[in-house]
């Protein structure tokens, strides 16, 4: 199956600078993504996502007037199958650390060359792939889908609507039945009991009750299920940490479908990553 959508992605450019934009525009062109609209400023983008329904969005961190970060939530909040790609010229590992917890699904870096912008979309276009597959599954008859090898069956937990969204295209198209989503800890603890998943798929940062209790308390509860902690920051600390409690890996965020891809194998096949 091919990795390209069957029509061009299309994309909204938000930066203060004319120049960057135009650059921009322009590397976006070279990798087949339609570069739709323009904005030097926060200013009327989510009206303009309303009307425009783009697949990406290149959100600088530093706009005049705008914070960044506070957009990112609003555009993964009322869009959750848009694409936010962060353009960050300082913050560090820091701000991509929030900016993926939030729901960003990539990160430009300034100053950006042509290599960078075709490894980063390159990436996001193939998530938009599978999520666009995923739509298309559900809708398909039950003798189709009973045709469908399932390797195991997976639990998702993250309080982002949109990381689920992706995570679950992925999980899909690598032959992974998800049987249950949850969006914090306790969620997660009370539907591992009850649907007993092969494995479970557990955000670190979440309300209520965060990753590390939760995969405490799936641990216990149910010895069988497979743990793998999605996180944004995975320092030596968390790692043993969540090794100490029984995980059996780790995806970092943002979510790419090649990692996804490679954690599930290591999964099927026994291994832990």
């Amino acid at each position: 199956m091919s990795c390209m959508p069957a029509k061009p992605a299309r994309a909204i450019i938000v930066d203060d600078s004319s120049t960057l934009r135009e650059v921009l525009a322009a590397y976006l062109s070279e990798e087949g993504v339609k570069v739709i609209a323009q904005f030097p400023s926060g200013k009327g983008l989510l009206q303009a996502i309303t009307q425009l329904a783009p697949d990406i969005v290149c959100l600088d961190y530093n706009l005049p007037g705008s914070n960044g970060i506070e957009l990112l939530k609003s555009i993964v909040s009322e869009y959750p199958n848009v694409a936010v790609v962060m353009i960050t010229g300082e913050g560090g590992p820091k701000l991509h650390g929030i900016a993926a917890e939030v729901g960003a699904a990539g990160f430009v870096n300034k100053p950006f060359s042509q290599e960078q912008i075709a490894k980063e979309f390159r990436q996001i276009v193939q998530t938009l792939h599978f999520l666009t597959e995923a739509k298309k599954s559900s809708g398909t008859t039950g003798q189709s889908v009973a045709k469908t090898v399932v390797a195991s069956r997976a639990l998702v937990v993250d309080d982002s609507r949109t990381i689920r969204a992706m995570l679950v295209a992925m999980l899909s198209q690598n032959g992974i039945q998800v049987v249950g989503e949850a969006s914090n800890g306790m969620q997660a603890v009370e539907m591992a009991k009850e649907l007993r998943p092969d494995i479970a798929f557990i955000d670190v940062v979440m309300p209520v009750m965060d990753g590390m209790e939760a995969l405490k308390q799936i641990r216990q509860a149910c010895p069988a299920t497979r743990i793998v902690m999605i996180t944004a920051s995975g320092t030596r600390e968390l790692v043993v940490a969540a090794l100490k409690e029984g995980a059996a890996g780790f995806i970092v965020k943002p979510l790419v479908a090649e990692k996804v891809s490679r954690v599930v194998a290591a999964m099927l096949a026994g291994n832990s990553v």
